[in-house]
């Protein structure tokens, strides 16, 4: 990864967000479009012990155990957790995507159709 963090401290909407800056954070670079696709179809991701999970990942018996939620679970192996909603995980996507962009300016056509994916799916936009 060419920067050390995708999201910076400052950055982060609620400071009980930090699980979703600790994941992203952990995106290699050469996984980085790999998980964007996935998270703009509503398919989680797992780095380590840490993983992004979408209510359409859980099976059958943790949806019997969850509550429903909208957006995407972010947790870390800790067991620090948070749910965030559909608007917030467009915020950090596009934070994300900008920086990667900025690195691997010839990837950026690519990135802008997944985030449109993500918008027209979610029914979201900035």
């Amino acid at each position: 990864m060419n920067r050390k963090f995708r999201i910076e401290d400052n950055e982060l909407l609620q400071q009980n967000h930090y699980p979703v800056k600790v994941l992203f954070d952990m995106v290699s670079d050469e996984r980085f479009k790999r998980v964007i696709l996935g998270i703009c179809n509503n398919v989680g991701f797992g780095e380590n012990y840490d993983a992004c999970v979408f209510w359409d990942d859980l099976d059958d018996y943790d949806k019997s155990k969850t509550e429903f939620y909208e957006g995407a679970e972010f947790g870390l192996n800790n067991g620090e957790q948070v749910i965030i909603n559909q608007k917030e995980l467009l915020y950090y996507l596009d934070i994300v995507c900008k920086k990667y962009c900025k690195d691997y300016f010839e990837d950026k056509q690519e990135i802008i159709k997944l985030l449109k994916i993500y918008k027209e799916k979610n029914g979201t936009d900035t």
